[in-house]
């Protein structure tokens, strides 16, 4: 009884000592041209004194916070759809809160490919409509964390009714690649202009729910 009592006290003193030279991090996320806070970005930090890495999702109004985070030098990683990666190093902790504010930059849009004439969809066409095609497949992972919610998606629907160079304006964890596999197997009715067939971006709004 007195060992156990013994190993009970040492492994409470190993654990206290372990969090209180642990720190932590806590910031927001916001767009480097706005300041807007940014969710649903994912922050990663890296260090030889870490085991693995650990990771938050931004809340609504752009925050995270990680804890526990023993001393030492981290790489961290911040990424989100639409957005550049940002990697800053050399971020110290010393058993301590930190709070640090990360600032992303928008992705730059790609040009056009050579021979492209499609035109922006606008009021005054007739919208392209679906023939025929998959819904997309929810992921284990997403099932997994319950991710549901609204997706938007850009691409250029032709004049033969393909799907083509589809772009994720807001996307939803572990589901961007399954919606764009989707979207490109999809035919539709081609977008009309004065009744004529025409290529257009037009942008998908999906909205997510998980499987029954």
């Amino acid at each position: 009884m007195h060992r156990l009592a013994f190993l009970a006290a040492l492994c409470g003193v190993s654990t206290a000592a372990f969090a209180q030279g642990a720190g932590s991090l806590a910031g927001v996320v916001v767009d480097a041209s706005t300041q807007a806070p940014l969710p649903e970005a994912v922050v990663t930090v890296r260090s030889p004194a870490l085991l693995g890495e650990q990771s938050a999702v931004t809340d609504a109004q752009g925050g995270f916070e990680m804890t526990l985070l023993p001393p030492g030098t981290y790489v961290v990683t911040v990424k989100r759809d639409g957005y550049q990666t940002f990697e800053p190093s050399g971020l110290v902790l010393k058993g301590k809160k930190v709070r640090v504010k990360l600032a992303i930059a928008k992705e730059e849009a790609p040009p056009p490919p050579p021979g492209e004439t499609a035109v922006e969809f606008n009021d005054s066409m007739t919208a392209p409509a679906m023939i025929s095609g998959p819904n997309p497949e929810y992921t284990q992972d997403a099932v997994d964390r319950g991710v549901e919610g609204l997706m938007s998606v850009r691409c250029v629907v032709t004049q033969e009714g393909a799907v083509r160079n589809c772009k994720v304006l807001k996307g939803l964890p572990f589901m961007n690649q399954a919606v764009l596999v989707a979207l490109e197997r999809r035919k539709y009715k081609p977008a009309l202009s004065q009744g004529k067939p025409v290529d257009v971006y037009y942008t998908f709004n999906l909205r997510l729910k998980l499987p029954q």
